[in-house]
């Protein structure tokens, strides 16, 4: 009675959720009919999927749509209302055209946006490789834009991708990675991302494991429907252990409560509770709820609920009329093929195996071992798979990287060749100050030349671990997954990662439009999982006023700051302050570590190699940090 007790507490815990969380829109400002945002807001109050689709198209078709971000959220209205209608080929068609039109606009979040809208339609499609693709791009995107929060969303549709097809451990480890990224009160995806985990954990026979991983995400559920649907599956783990007791009173209390659910989702409580009776005493008479949950799902095209119902009744007419329970094997069968399921596909040859007439079981067999090698070799190809989709990713990226570098490195030439140019012009003019002039443009040459060198030398490193160290470790990962113990192939894994962590640390710089995009994402995926990063100030500096040279030396400083604050200071605030004053740029950085003595830091290569970066560019660095009173950078740039 201590899970009903349980269910009791969060069922009333998540009644009051639903109470709060109803809201409604207001908006102060007059919106002008005719004009796209208007179109746009019909859209969003129509209730029927086709209307909504007509409003969101006569807004695009308008010719008063007020600004860019309008457009963009018109053209994912019509993606949206696509995918409602089922109309997957149009809503990628409008998915690619918005992630066009974004860059355009250079509005990383709204490509982000189309990139999440195609790996849904994949979703939809049963192609998890693209889904997972697509996600992966969106959460990189986001990440650009500095918007954790939603990063961290994608990466659970990249673990939801990698479960799908069996890849428990990269999906359970995905989904940990989601919890490093998500804004505290995105308590839906904590959810989630824990249901993953608590997914993964059962299907590879961790039960207690996976009942705990569900309580997580039951303490984390927004509504009813989600805390329901996390008790259900605590109660599938518990009939997995064959504890049919406990099963059944959470399987009756869920049941009495889902009047506030949806019908689908009434009818797997029903069914599992029929069918937990069942195996509890094959002699309970639970006929009718077994039909009657069937009949709910093919009435309400529940076609992924009708695998668990005509498997169930398979199985329950197996001993009772062998005709009917190979009927509803042929039905789950045709069903599983209809949803491309292979595991389904299995299970559904192997009930026909043992239920048809010798002529067929030749036939069902050879289909069997062959859709079993097949399910077999996609497990094992799995992980590397999407292993392989993150590098192939992550290659394009720093090739867009390198090609920005060489635009930087332009701009550095470009520069140097004016100057050469307003010394010969002015040469003439000039004769008696030419030698301390000469001296002067020698030695900002040589500086230029040789940030130019140290910024070569790092894209040439990075080039080298990602193309040929971390190629190499992934080669040996895919030629040794089916031979090699587990823990050797968590431990290559890991090198695999660190090799790109260093492949990124010095990676090639954007130095135009996205520089601080890619500064603050580098900044808040350098924090530790428990810390919290403030930032004030970063869109208020005319970010275009600094060279090249200098955003390249700034970003490499706050990159080192940000890794030793990670390794040695145990902080769990840091704050990032920038302001502009008298031609200069000030960056103010300090967090609550355990800091460290002024001898200690300054005896480090750390501090000498940003002392040096800073004043190459004639800036100043100053620190202030004692023992236990965290650290304080000062960092002064002349813009």
């Amino acid at each position: 009675m201590q899970i009903s007790k349980y269910f009791l507490i969060y069922l009333g815990i998540c009644l009051g959720l639903t109470a709060c969380d109803q809201a409604s829109e207001n908006s102060s400002e007059e919106i002008k009919p005719g004009s796209g945002e208007y179109y746009f807001q019909q859209g969003l109050k129509s209730k029927l999927p086709a209307e909504m689709l007509a409003n969101f198209k006569y807004g695009l078709n308008s010719s008063r749509i007020d600004n860019d971000t309008v457009h963009l959220k018109l053209l994912d209205g019509v993606i949206y209302s696509f995918n409602q209608l089922r109309y997957y080929d149009s809503s990628l068609v409008y998915s690619s055209k918005m992630i066009d039109q974004s860059r355009i606009y250079e509005n990383i979040h709204f490509e982000a946006t189309g990139f999440y809208r195609k790996a849904i339609i994949h979703r939809s499609l049963n192609d998890y490789k693209e889904y997972f693709r697509n996600a992966f791009i969106s959460r990189e995107l986001h990440l650009a834009d500095g918007d954790s929060s939603r990063a961290g969303q994608r990466t659970i549709e990249m673990a939801n991708a990698q479960s799908r097809l069996t890849d428990y451990t990269g999906a359970q480890q995905t989904a940990a990675e989601a919890l490093k990224l998500l804004d505290p009160t995105d308590s839906t995806y904590f959810s989630t991302a824990y249901n993953i985990i608590a997914t993964a954990y059962r299907n590879q026979g961790f039960q207690s494991d996976a009942k705990r991983e569900w309580r997580n995400a039951l303490a984390f559920a927004a509504n009813v429907k989600d805390s329901l649907s996390n008790l259900n599956n605590i109660a599938l783990s518990l009939q997995d252990e064959k504890n049919y007791n406990e099963a059944i009173i959470i399987f009756e209390n869920i049941l009495r409560s889902s009047d506030s659910t949806n019908i689908l989702s009434k009818a797997r409580f029903l069914d599992n509770l029929a069918y937990t009776r069942w195996l509890q005493d094959s002699t309970a008479n639970v006929e009718d709820d077994l039909l009657e949950s069937r009949n709910i799902r093919l009435l309400n095209n529940g076609k992924n609920g009708l695998l668990a119902s005509y498997d169930h009744l398979s199985n329950f007419y197996r001993n009772k009329d062998e005709n009917v329970s190979k009927l509803y094997g042929d039905s789950l069968l045709t069903t599983a093929r209809e949803l491309n399921s292979k595991s389904a596909q299995l299970n559904a040859i192997e009930k026909l195996i043992h239920l048809s007439p010798m002529e067929s079981v030749k036939k069902f067999s050879t289909i069997y071992i062959q859709l079993s090698d097949s399910i077999r070799s996609e497990n094992a190809q799995a992980k590397n798979m999407f292993a392989k989709i993150k590098f192939d990713e992550e290659q394009k990226e720093l090739e867009i990287d390198q090609l920005q570098d060489q635009t930087a490195l332009q701009a550095i030439e470009k520069e140097q060749l004016q100057d050469q140019i307003i010394i010969l012009s002015l040469g003439s003019l000039l004769v008696l100050v030419s030698g301390g002039f000469g001296f002067y443009y020698l030695r900002q040459r040589h500086t230029r030349d040789k940030i130019r060198e140290a910024h070569r030398t790092e894209s040439r490193i990075s080039k080298k671990i990602h193309d040929e160290l971390a190629n190499d470790v992934y080669n040996v990962m895919s030629s040794m997954d089916s031979i090699a113990p587990n823990m050797l192939m968590d431990k290559l894994e890991n090198i695999y990662n660190r090799t790109r962590n260093i492949s990124r640390e010095n990676s090639s710089i954007p130095t135009g439009a996205d520089f601080l995009p890619h500064l603050l994402s580098t900044l808040s995926s350098s924090l530790p999982a428990d810390a919290r990063l403030i930032l004030r100030g970063e869109n208020s500096i005319n970010w275009k006023s600094l060279s090249p040279e200098k955003k390249i030396i700034l970003y490499r400083v706050l990159q080192e700051i940000m890794i030793n604050m990670n390794k040695h200071s145990k902080a769990s605030l840091v704050a990032i302050v920038f302001s502009e004053e008298n031609r200069t740029l000030h960056i103010q950085y300090s967090d609550n570590g355990i800091g460290t003595s002024r001898q200690s830091l300054k005896a480090g290569n750390g501090f000498i190699n940003m002392e040096n970066r800073i004043l190459s560019i004639k800036g100043k660095l100053n620190f202030e940090t004692e023992q236990e009173k965290g650290l304080k950078v000062l960092i002064q740039i002349p813009i």
